[in-house]
């Protein structure tokens, strides 16, 4: 997956999709939200979500002054709640699997159970509606990114990077060993045209052949007239997202070469060119007279012999052998994090943490009504300390689904709770543990520093847990109210904490939320207290602040120094990321935010250009 993402870079893809989505996304709400969305539209996978969405849309945040925090907290939290959920993903056949298992021995022990006796498949779709995490952690998403509100670590990353006018992804940027911006060594060459069909085109064929295979590899082991959903069941996954993501890599490597590129345009299928390259190669290894070279040198490249004006293919197999590798490269730290990670687990469970668990939850004295929400926060525990959904499912099920099911007497309400309560908690504790690995994909994808991005989305997974107990799995397995009820007042109540709690990152008093203000009036923090002060003149004057008098202080809290000006915004493109009026917190309108983006190559200036122009080290406001 990570070599097809160097793939797309390479040929320019990626910057094509920036430049086709630049009419439209003009402000961090447009930017966060093509971001939302992009993490909904590749639902099949979470890590295919977090590689290609974080890859994809960390320019256009950038430049629209969004803080890599936020983007990789929206990257990581629409990567596993969605997969997990959704009945057709990578996630359900290892979810079906663990529950069938434990339906089979159920039914082995009470063969007139009815439960006993549903599929599956049927267990998993009344499941979704009591995931309380996964779906209040959806509906909080689009309420922070419509009300442009945040509160805690979060609040202060986007306060570093809207108050500063940063169009870097602010101080919570990954740098790289010697302390500078990570500079991309795949990058398109400067005469290859950004095209978003060359990104487009790589993710259709990504979906189709996974969806075809998941298809195939449910037919493998079926025994024939299985329906749609029952192949999706019976699916290898984890075939199926292998071949898959080969697949499209090969197809679209054929889809770069049929292209060629030549004064800023690209022409497929150009037949004569391909002649013109047959002869040419026929002419230089078969050798020809001094004078046929004359001849084909004043026919390919020009009366005066001089540069070659023949189109060039898009990418060449040498360019593409070397951007795949690059590509995988780029999640090796990662790569190394997980094996530790899974160590780590497998350490967990050796040391006996499943069955100190697994204690708790069938303790004859515990009411059975509270299994759901026990379930759920120990699978938090269990997936926070080992860094892993899937090892906590695999963890859980086997302890808890029968034990509970024999503790209520077969009550399916408790039942679905109980099964859900593992497979959200799995997600939540994954999402907040620091050696998950979504969470360091989503860094990496991003590059965010892993540390800031856990820091930052902490705070939300806690609280949409909390809310999750509190008005979701305590009042389901009680049966105070109807499940629609808890979903609804989940609502509400992520809705009441936007409003409420949570504040703008400029606004007109530089007032932070509730528990940072309480923080600051307890710590007397003098780096709060300074960003305070200059989000107030950041509102006044409707532009960024210079980081001249603030640059110590963010250098002081801040794991690395303050970027140059060559990573610093110019002051029309950080106005237009600053985007909001004085007199309230509320975006900008279309009109007054004409200058954001008007050139996106502006922003993609090297430190070197910068330095040239306006002299090395130079700060501008």
């Amino acid at each position: 997956m990570a070599g097809l993402v160097g793939l797309i870079e390479k040929s320019g893809g990626l910057k094509g999709i920036t430049h086709a989505l630049r009419g439209y996304v003009k402000t961090s709400r447009s930017a966060q939200s093509a971001s939302f969305f992009a993490g909904i539209l590749i639902f099949f996978d979470d890590y295919a979500n977090t590689l290609v969405a974080g890859a994809s849309m960390k320019p256009l945040t950038d430049a629209c002054g969004v803080s890599r925090e936020k983007l990789a907290f929206i990257v990581d939290a629409t990567a596993a709640p969605i997969a997990s959920i959704v009945p057709i993903s990578s996630w359900v056949g290892f979810e079906i699997s663990l529950i069938q298992a434990e339906l089979d021995a159920i039914l082995q022990a009470n063969p007139d159970s009815e439960i006993g006796n549903t599929s599956a498949f049927a267990v998993f779709l009344e499941t979704i509606k009591y995931r309380y995490y996964c779906i209040f952690l959806l509906i909080l998403i689009p309420l922070l990114i419509l009300s442009g509100r945040d509160f805690g670590p979060m609040l202060i990353a986007e306060r570093l990077t809207k108050v500063y006018g940063r169009a870097d992804g602010g101080p919570g940027a990954a740098l790289a060993t010697d302390g500078q911006a990570i500079v991309s060594h795949n990058t398109p060459k400067l005469d290859t045209p950004p095209r978003w069909w060359n990104m487009a085109f790589p993710i259709i064929t990504l979906i189709g052949y996974i969806f075809y295979l998941l298809i195939w590899t449910g037919q493998q082991s079926g025994k024939g007239g299985e329906s749609f959903i029952e192949l999706i069941e019976l699916a290898n996954a984890y075939q199926a997202l292998l071949w898959g993501t080969m697949a499209a890599a090969l197809t679209s490597l054929l889809f770069f070469f049929i292209q060629d590129k030549k004064d800023g345009r690209i022409i497929f299928f150009n037949v004569k060119g391909y002649i013109n390259k047959m002869r040419r190669f026929s002419n230089r290894h078969v050798g020809k007279c001094h004078r046929r070279k004359q001849v084909e040198s004043s026919e390919y490249f020009g009366e005066d012999g001089g540069e070659e004006e023949h189109a060039k293919v898009l990418m060449d197999y040498r360019e593409a052998m070397s951007s795949f590798l690059v590509g995988t490269e780029k999640i090796f730290g990662a790569l190394v994090v997980l094996t530790l990670a899974w160590a780590t687990g497998a350490i967990m469970q050796a040391v006996g943490l499943n069955r100190f668990f697994g204690e708790i939850l069938t303790n004859p004295a515990l009411d059975y009504r509270m299994l759901p929400t026990l379930t759920f926060i120990i699978a938090i525990l269990i997936a926070f300390s080992t860094g892993t959904s899937w090892g906590t499912m695999t963890i859980m099920f086997p302890l808890v689904l029968g034990p509970s099911y024999n503790a209520s007497g077969g009550d399916p309400v408790i039942f679905y709770g109980v099964t859900a309560g593992i497979l959200a908690g799995a997600v939540a504790g994954d999402h907040a543990s620091p050696i998950s690995d979504t969470t360091i994909l989503a860094s990496m994808a991003s590059e965010c520093e892993i540390l800031q991005h856990v820091k930052t989305q902490a705070p939300y997974a806690l609280m949409v847990c909390i809310w999750s107990v509190l008005v979701g799995t305590i009042p389901s397995g009680l049966g105070t109210f109807p499940n629609w009820v808890s979903i609804l007042l989940g609502f509400v109540v992520m809705l009441l904490h936007v409003v409420v709690t949570f504040e703008c990152a400029i606004n007109k008093t530089g007032r932070y939320d509730i528990f940072t203000e309480l923080y600051l009036h307890i710590s007397g923090d003098e780096f709060l207290r300074k960003l305070k002060e200059d989000t107030v003149i950041a509102f006044e004057n409707g532009e960024p602040v210079s980081l001249d008098n603030s640059a110590k202080l963010i250098e002081d809290e801040e794991t690395g120094p303050v970027k140059d000006h060559a990573e610093i915004s110019s002051p029309d493109k950080s106005e237009s990321a600053l985007g909001y009026e004085r007199s309230s917190c509320t975006p900008r309108s279309s009109a007054q935010e004409h200058i954001v983006m008007n050139d996106v190559e502006n922003w993609e200036n090297t430190a070197a250009d910068v330095e040239k122009s306006h002299g090395k080290g130079e700060i501008s406001q």
